[in-house]
C-alpha cells in the first residue's frame, strides 16, 4: 500500500512537470513590446515629404506569428503573413505634420497593437530676403495692433489689451483715424479680416468672434474653435476665414457657422513654425508675422510650406514704448504692403 502511494505521488509529480514544460497554457505567451515589433525608426521621427518612411520590423521576434497588419492613419497599408522584414511607407501624398502607423501582430487568439507617430516635414528650406521701403506714414500710437487689413480703400485695424481693445477705420494714405469703437474691457482684441462686407474680429482667450458691418456697427458675436481655444491672427481667401492660434496650425473656418473646414501645419524645412500672429492672404500665399521676431513668413496656403522669410530689421518704430512688429496689410491699389507693429508711431509702405 505504501509503495502504491509513493508510485501515485511520483506519477502526479511527473504529470505536473509535463504540464508546465509541454502543455501550453493560456496567458503564457510573451507580451510583445515596441522593440519586439519595430527595429526602426524611433517614435516621433521626422521624414521629408516625398521621401518614403522605411519601417524595419523585428523579424527575429516576429518569427512564427500568424500575421502583421500595418495601418496608416486608420487605413490598411500592408498585411504580412511572412517575411517580416521592412515596409516602405509613401509620404508624397501626405499633408505636413502628424501621422500615425498602427502595427498589429496576430497569433491565434493573441493580438498586440502598437502605435508609431511620425511627422512629415517640408522639402523646402526657405530663402531669407529683406525689404524695400517705398514710403512711411505717421500714425496714432493708441492701438496695440493685432489685425490690419485694407478693404475698399479703407484700412481696418484691431487693437488688443484688456480694457484697451478697439476696432477702427484708418485712411491708408495718411494714417488718419476715421472711426474708432472700443470693445468690452473683458475682451482682448486679436486678428481681423473683412469678408462679404462683414468685419470679423477675434478675441484672444475668450473664444468669441465679434462681427461688424463695414461701418463698425456690431452685428453679433459668436464662438469659434481652435487647437487651444485661443485666437491670434485672421485673414481670408475670399471664401473662408483663416485663423491662427499660436501653434503651427492654420485653420479654415466657415464664415457663417465658424466650423473648422480644414487645417494645414506650417513648416520651414524640418522645423515647425509656431507663434503665427497677424495674417494676410495674397494670391495663394499667407504672410504671417512670427510673434516676438522681426520676421514675416510667406507660407504656401495649400501645403503649409514656408517659401520665404522676410527679415524686417532696423525699422524705426516711431515710439520709444512701442512693442513688437505685428501688422501686414496688402494694398491692391499700390501692389505693396503696409507694415506696422504694436503701438508703433509709423506705418511702412514696402515691397516684400
Amino acid at each position: 500500500m505504501k509503495n502504491k502511494k509513493i508510485l501515485l505521488a511520483m506519477i502526479a509529480i511527473v504529470l505536473f512537470i509535463a504540464a508546465i514544460i509541454i502543455i501550453p497554457r493560456a496567458g503564457t505567451k510573451k507580451v510583445l513590446r515596441f522593440p519586439d515589433i519595430v527595429k526602426s525608426p524611433d517614435l516621433n521621427t521626422k521624414t521629408i515629404i516625398g521621401t518614403p518612411l522605411d519601417l524595419t520590423l523585428n523579424s527575429e521576434k516576429l518569427a512564427g506569428q500568424d500575421s502583421v497588419v500595418i495601418k496608416l492613419n486608420g487605413q490598411t497599408l500592408e498585411k504580412l503573413t511572412s517575411n517580416y522584414q521592412s515596409v516602405s511607407v509613401p509620404t508624397k501624398d501626405l499633408a505636413l505634420g502628424y501621422h500615425r502607423l498602427d502595427i498589429s501582430v496576430y497569433d491565434g487568439d493573441y493580438s498586440k497593437t502598437i502605435d508609431m507617430p511620425f511627422y512629415v516635414v517640408s522639402d523646402i528650406n526657405p530663402e531669407f530676403k529683406t525689404y524695400t521701403t517705398l514710403s512711411t506714414i505717421n500714425r496714432d500710437i493708441d492701438a496695440y495692433t493685432q489685425g490690419f487689413e485694407i478693404s475698399d480703400g479703407i484700412l481696418y485695424e484691431s487693437g488688443g489689451q484688456f480694457g484697451l481693445s478697439l476696432i477702427r477705420k484708418v485712411n491708408p494714405a495718411n494714417g488718419v483715424v476715421l472711426k474708432t469703437e472700443k470693445i468690452s474691457g473683458e475682451l482682448f482684441g486679436e486678428g481681423l479680416t473683412v469678408l462679404n462686407d462683414k468685419v470679423y474680429q477675434l478675441t484672444w482667450q475668450n473664444g468669441i468672434c465679434l462681427i461688424y458691418d463695414k461701418n463698425l456697427q456690431l452685428l453679433k458675436q459668436t464662438g469659434f474653435n481652435s487647437s487651444n481655444g485661443e485666437g491670434w491672427g485672421l485673414c481670408n481667401d475670399g471664401k473662408s476665414l483663416i485663423l491662427s492660434d499660436g501653434t503651427n496650425r492654420l485653420m479654415w473656418l466657415n464664415p457663417e457657422t465658424m466650423a473648422i473646414e480644414k487645417s494645414i501645419y506650417v513648416y520651414a524645412g524640418q522645423n515647425e513654425v509656431r507663434y503665427l500672429n497677424e495674417l494676410e492672404y495674397v494670391d495663394g500665399y499667407i504672410y504671417a508675422n512670427i510673434y516676438t521676431t522681426e520676421q514675416i513668413a510667406k507660407i504656401d496656403a495649400t501645403t503649409g510650406k514656408v517659401i520665404t522669410v522676410f527679415e524686417l530689421k532696423n525699422l524705426d518704430k516711431g515710439n520709444p514704448k512701442a512693442d513688437v512688429l505685428n501688422g501686414i496689410a496688402w494694398n491692391p491699389a499700390t501692389k505693396s504692403f503696409l507694415i506696422t507693429g504694436k503701438n508703433w508711431g509709423k506705418i511702412y509702405n514696402m515691397r516684400l
